[in-house]
């Protein structure tokens, strides 16, 4: 446990998602701006019942100012061999140290916060944002004042610096409550947009799959973490895919409604928004949405080395109108 909180705290340092009253915002910042964050429209979550991701473990640690949770999503091991990944939750106002570690993927996953690196105005981002740290990048993260923050981070554990790292330094009061803030540019979610993240513009239909599908990418495969390519994929309401072997295996982590997900000769599995399914490489399974809800995950395909995909038949659909009693009874 002590290495897992270890591990966990030095992820901890990327992804903000931060929506600032006016009186919050930088005076460089316009009014315009100012009105626009302190709308619903931009995200601010202030009860966690409306995050999208359980709290998970309360930290006890010196390196946060405030209320942080934790909880480990993705161990790296050397089965699927994808760096380890974290899901953190701010309460309003708090914050990590300054701190620099490994390369970092922030995939934030609700609320408004901040990410700060050094030298650079706070960057005030929300739920649907993707950032990207370099390794040995010193920074900060946590929530904006008003709201509740949470993000996924993947993050390169492995990594050894070879400069004398510089020591954990708070944000104190009076620096939280005067940062310089800007938007962050590289927010590709609309305002239209019904998921967690962006979701593709226009569906596809594949014979694998019972109905369409919505696929885009999250990050590429050359990031900072060293990950595999991470894609995002939105299921219309009732629509599965046939069973399939990836020779690398696959890991799914649930964003968005509820879902299905089964290995061969195992009992299906109801999926919620945080769960996380692995399938070893080589095992057959097949995943997709419920009958009443669309569903969206995040599909890591591992070891991409391996590249071999074999498709099956699908469940009948009898077969599938039975798995209502699964979600009907939860």
């Amino acid at each position: 446990m002590l290495l897992l909180l270890c591990l966990l705290l030095t992820a901890c340092g990327e992804a903000a998602d931060p929506a600032q009253t006016s009186a919050e915002i930088n005076e460089n910042s316009s009014l315009e701006e100012s009105e626009q964050l302190n709308t619903n429209a931009s995200g601010v979550v202030t009860d966690s019942s409306d995050l999208d991701f359980p709290l998970g473990m309360e930290i006890n640690s010196s390196s946060f100012t405030g209320t942080v949770y934790i909880s480990s999503l993705i161990t790296n091991d050397d089965v699927y061999n994808f760096p380890d990944t974290n899901h953190i939750t701010f309460e309003p106002g708090a914050r990590s140290n300054w701190h620099s570690h490994g390369g970092m993927v922030i995939l934030v996953t609700g609320g408004v916060g901040y990410y700060q690196e050094e030298g650079q105005p706070a960057q005030i981002i929300r739920k649907g944002d993707v950032i990207e740290c370099a390794e040995g990048v010193r920074h900060w993260h946590g929530a904006a004042p008003d709201s509740w923050f949470s993000q996924i981070v993947i993050w390169d554990s492995d990594y050894v610096s070879t400069e004398n790292a510089e020591a954990e330094e708070p944000i104190t009061e009076e620096e939280y409550e005067n940062l310089e803030t800007v938007k962050y540019t590289g927010r590709t979610v609309t305002e239209d947009n019904a998921f967690m993240f962006q979701q593709a513009q226009t569906s596809t239909t594949l014979s694998t799959f019972s109905g369409p599908v919505y696929v885009s990418s999250l990050i590429g495969r050359n990031n900072v973490a060293g990950t595999p390519e991470l894609h995002y994929v939105v299921f219309e309401q009732g629509v599965i895919n046939n069973w399939h072997i990836h020779e690398g295996g696959q890991i799914l982590i649930v964003t968005d409604g509820i879902g299905y997900h089964q290995i061969e000769g195992e009992p299906v599995q109801v999926l919620y928004p945080g769960d996380v399914v692995f399938c070893p490489p080589g095992v057959m399974h097949w995943h997709g949405g419920s009958a009443d809800t669309e569903f969206a995950h995040i599909s890591i395909n591992t070891n991409p080395e391996l590249t071999g995909l074999q498709w099956f038949d699908r469940i009948s659909n009898e077969e599938y109108l039975a798995l209502t009693e699964l979600t009907d009874n939860d």
